[in-house]
């Protein structure tokens, strides 16, 4: 009974945790900010989430890039999350 316990509160803290960057967003044009720590040229960090691998460990994200300029770029998941506007 106690496994079964310990194994329920295992899997509700993967679920509760585990859920950051875009492994569980649809790739379908999701607004998302990529963090600013990623890049290196000068951009706001607003882009659209347009693909991700199928181990969920990148995410391609089309952004404006300084010269306003749209540009598709493969960020870790991790450093991309969901728009909240």
């Amino acid at each position: 009974m106690r496994f079964h316990r310990l194994l329920g509160l295992l899997v509700l803290g993967l679920a509760l945790g585990g859920t950051s960057g875009c492994l569980f967003m649809s790739p379908h044009g999701q607004p998302v900010v990529v963090e600013r720590t990623t890049q290196d040229d000068l951009w706001d960090g607003n882009g659209m989430l347009i693909e991700r691998t199928a181990d969920g460990t990148m995410c391609r994200v089309q952004v404006r890039d300084s010269l306003g300029l749209a540009v598709k770029r493969w960020f870790p998941c991790q450093n991309v999350h969901r728009r909240m506007n």
